[in-house]
């Protein structure tokens, strides 16, 4: 459904916005020490490092060109055996040891799992048992995302998260992998960043299959909400003491003028249409996306509280600009400030943000929160020292607020096939040389190390 977005309304946002948040307290004012069973992690996804991913949608992907024919992938790169970690995982697990590290985020591909409809491959699923296996054995606590941007191929064919029997497609698999390693992984998240997964993949064309139609973007966006709720269904009754989370996307979005009403507009009804309709729908069940002029849907599941834990991805703010005589009329842009505040994506780097965020998600639910992605592309190694200081400092302030964080990932253990980017962007605690897959670790990673080794309890 379609509509105009009237002055009255423009009149009423305008009036309502507040884009001024209480100043940030000092960093050094509110250092904390963290229990010894808060998770100190990483974060890595399937198609980024293992390698050999070439039945999903992104393999293919990685071979399509835009209409001028340039390479949808920066340089037309492709993952190809990306980090090799399906091989090298044993000295990875090492590698994290090493940083002090006691979880490992981490996702399971689906493709490789189930390579045609209905039929699955017990070996892999005994890979990834011996992945966690050794995870164990090292005391590193596994947590488990199901999806992280990739579907099968045959997935893809159906139409993928636009399909309407795509959420029980995927309970299905959720089923049979969490069947299979209920004993061992104690945190499952069901989907990784729906809003980016939708609005890439179906408005921007960015991600695959590459379409612009913001109808689709929403229709996605329901879709995926679904499909976790009917995971989280489906995850609890095979063993309700699993915790069982979404990987949420928070960017904080401001009107790139903040004097132009149709800015303040655009800004609101996206942080409305993508963060609050989120985590409304994990709280009540309820999804509702208005963006006037573009799109409007909602619907009801009759299904609350689909979650034990919510896992928060920030990485920075965007500026929101609506020109409606564009082609395309809403976008995104960065504040202007020196590079020294820029990370290699062009991202603002923000840590109030962090903070805003996790108000944010504790505005809607007292339940736990885990940073399962936060993280800098930085190949100079100048800034990251100072941005995992800056960010941590951010979580010792919500803890003081009384905000139930437990456990902090950084994005990402290594360098890796950074999506449409290709290898273009570092954002590794280690960086990898791809021709001899030599890790090295990063100076500025070492602020993690030396945070962890002074700052947790009873290790």
């Amino acid at each position: 459904m379609r509509h105009p977005l009237s002055l009255a309304m423009l009149v009423f946002i305008v009036a309502g916005c507040h884009w001024n948040e209480k100043p940030a307290s000092s960093p050094q004012e509110t250092a904390v020490m963290y229990p010894k069973d808060f998770l100190w992690g990483s974060s890595t996804s399937s198609h980024q490092v293992e390698g050999y991913c070439t039945n999903n949608n992104w393999s293919e992907f990685e071979s399509a060109v835009d209409d001028s024919g340039r390479p949808k992938i920066l340089g037309g790169q492709r993952s190809g055996p990306a980090c090799d970690q399906w091989n090298r995982y044993p000295a990875d697990i090492r590698l994290m040891k090493d940083l002090g590290l006691n979880a490992y985020r981490f996702s399971v591909e689906w493709s490789k799992i189930e390579p045609a409809e209905g039929t699955f491959d017990e070996a892999v699923l005994d890979h990834y048992e011996a992945v966690i296996d050794s995870l164990l054995v090292n005391r590193i606590v596994p947590m488990v995302t199901l999806h992280h941007f990739t579907n099968p191929i045959w997935f893809e064919r159906k139409g993928g998260f636009l399909h309407d029997d795509a959420p029980r497609m995927f309970a299905r698999f959720a089923e049979h992998v969490v069947t299979r390693l209920q004993t061992k992984v104690p945190f499952w998240i069901t989907i990784n960043e729906p809003s980016v997964y939708a609005i890439n993949g179906y408005a921007t064309g960015e991600f695959p299959p590459g379409r612009k139609n913001y109808d689709e973007a929403i229709r996605v966006l329901g879709n995926l909400l679904r499909a976790h709720s009917d995971a989280y269904g489906s995850i609890k009754s095979i063993n309700p003491a699993l915790q069982v989370g979404l990987a949420v996307n928070i960017f904080i979005f401001e009107p790139y003028q903040r004097w132009n009403p149709l800015d303040i507009a655009a800004a609101y009804f996206t942080h409305r249409g993508l963060n609050n309709a989120t985590l409304r729908f994990l709280t009540e069940g309820v999804f509702e996306a208005t963006f006037p002029g573009f799109v409007s849907t909602s619907f009801s599941t009759g299904r609350g509280g689909t979650f034990d834990f919510i896992g928060l991805n920030y990485y920075t703010r965007f500026l929101i600009h609506l020109n409606p005589l564009s082609k395309n009329p809403v976008s995104h842009r960065t504040r202007e400030t020196s590079t020294d505040q820029l990370t290699d994506m062009g991202w603002e780097i923000y840590p109030d943000g962090l903070a805003r965020a996790l108000r944010l998600i504790h505005s809607f639910t007292a339940r736990p929160i885990y940073i399962t992605e936060n993280g800098i592309a930085d190949e100079k190694d100048s800034k990251r020292g100072a941005f995992i200081r800056d960010h941590i400092a951010v979580i010792d302030r919500a803890i003081t607020e009384g905000i139930d964080v437990r456990g902090y990932f950084y994005w990402s253990l290594l360098d890796n096939f950074e999506w449409a980017f290709g290898y273009a962007r570092r954002f590794g605690l280690y960086s990898v040389d791809f021709t001899t897959q030599k890790r090295t670790l990063r100076e500025g990673s070492m602020t993690l190390r030396d945070i962890i080794r002074a700052r947790t309890l009873e290790r």
